[in-house]
């Protein structure tokens, strides 16, 4: 029997964060953002509870440390068993969750829904660079991570929906039908992934394929050069970390991620004007979900179109610099540059599934290397995004947040010098293996020569 500290803490703990669970493809970072907007307008939690809330979010450790494990597990296991199986998995304690009746119970129920949806985001991008070419993949990867904002917004819309309009019934609370509809939502999903998903060219077997077209498939992808699957092994695994792919990938990412935080903040600069309802400070943020949007399927197109990821990433960068500085500064910036600045970090966001793209194709000769390499950048970035904010954004000093606004400064500019390190060191890359191509040709036509 729960006792009645056991249905307070449940409830401290389901309200703000079971939002999370309404749609499989929303991005961390967007959670996060919305997760803090709903903490910090709950008048009734204390800093301690608030603060309480963000050290148990178990979500994130089962986010994170299932990402790698999975990305070499699907060396070996095909990708349309493993990601629905994950999927089902999500849906089951999806279901469980709404019927919890201790916070141990739910926190429980979170780390396993992470470690169920941190398999799914790294291995879409696994199949997306499988089948789609250099022409073809940045918009792919934007048309997807836009979705994932738009399952964002769709959440808060059923949060709000559900909280207004179930609560109560059959003796339920509000959130216990959110975590049902959650799960009632996303079956057929989990289903019909089972049918739709197509593996990778070198191992599909899906219906909607003709023979044909399978084979097609796997001529645009030797084509373009990309290796057939290699399954993992220690020696594999010693040589994508003895590469400076790995970690300069990785450590790009991680400081991308973890800059992302600043757009997170303006709901709490709009509640300190104490001139905006509640409705609007929650519904004027939200135009950075837009941005985010719209600039990644302007970048995807863009990125296609000319062929260059690096340039579109270095853009995006530098306009969220612009916007950081100006919240860093923030004494004499006029409002509506400190309004228009938080819109503006939507630039970056957009620009990820390009950065994933470049790493798709940077990668692409080496299956076990592009595999781990998704599976790690997206883990890594968000550990450190797990507990960077708490320091750096501390709500103390909201909504001015010196620390947290300069430190995001300093990470834009860690992100942009890796950049570009990365691109030094990958034009190095391309001219040795020129150098040893015309090599290999020259011995090759004196040994020819020679024969003759």
């Amino acid at each position: 029997m729960a006792t009645t500290a056991d249905k307070s803490a449940i409830v401290e703990a389901a309200t703000p964060v079971s939002p999370v669970h309404s749609s499989l493809d929303e991005k961390p970072v967007a959670r996060r953002q919305r997760l803090r907007r709903i903490i910090w307008d709950t008048f009734d939690y204390s800093a301690e509870e608030r603060w309480f809330i963000f050290k148990i979010d178990f979500f994130i450790l089962g986010y994170v440390v299932s990402q790698i494990p999975s990305q070499m597990i699907c060396t070996r296991v095909r990708l349309s068993l493993w990601c629905p199986s994950w999927e089902l998995l999500w849906v089951i304690v999806t279901f469980a969750s709404s019927a919890v009746k201790t916070p141990h119970q739910l926190y429980a129920c979170r780390f396993l829904v992470g470690l169920a949806e941190g398999t799914f985001y790294p291995a879409v991008h696994t199949v997306l660079g499988g089948w789609y070419t250099k022409r073809e993949l940045a918009k792919r990867a934007c048309i997807f991570f836009g979705s994932a904002f738009v399952g964002s917004m769709f959440s808060g819309y059923l949060q709000a929906a559900l909280h207004s309009g179930m609560n109560g019934v059959a003796g339920l609370s509000g959130w216990r039908w959110l975590f049902i509809f959650d799960g009632v939502i996303t079956l057929p999903m989990a289903v019909w992934g089972y049918l739709a998903l197509p593996d990778l060219p070198s191992n599909t077997r899906v219906f909607w394929l003709k023979p044909q077209e399978k084979e097609l498939a796997r001529e645009r992808m030797r084509k373009a050069g990309k290796a057939l699957d290699e399954p993992i092994t220690l020696q594999g695994v010693k040589r994508v970390l003895s590469g400076w792919h790995f970690w300069v990938y990785t450590a790009y990412y991680t400081f991308f991620i973890c800059s992302e935080n600043i757009g997170g903040y303006m709901n709490l600069w709009l509640k300190s004007l104490g001139r905006y309802s509640v409705t609007q400070i929650n519904t004027y943020p939200t135009v950075t979900n837009a941005v985010t949007i719209l600039t990644s399927l302007v970048y995807g197109w863009t990125s296609d179109a000319i062929q260059l990821r690096s340039p579109i990433v270095f853009f995006s960068l530098t306009v969220c610099f612009f916007a950081a500085m100006n919240l860093a500064i923030w004494d004499g910036v006029p409002f509506g540059l400190k309004w228009a600045s938080y819109y503006l970090t939507g630039f970056a966001q957009g620009s990820g599934p390009v950065f994933l793209t470049m790493v798709n194709e940077v990668c692409a000769g080496d299956s076990l290397e592009r595999k781990i390499i998704l599976g790690s950048t997206n883990s890594i970035a968000y550990a450190f995004n797990a507990w960077i904010p708490l320091i750096s954004y501390n709500t103390n000093y909201a909504p001015r947040f010196l620390v947290g606004n300069s430190v995001t400064v300093g990470l834009i500019v860690c992100a942009a010098s890796t950049l570009m390190g990365a691109v030094w060191l990958e034009r190095r890359d391309k001219r040795e293996r020129v150098i040893r191509h015309d090599e290999e040709e020259d011995s090759s036509q004196r040994g020819h020569l020679h024969i003759v």
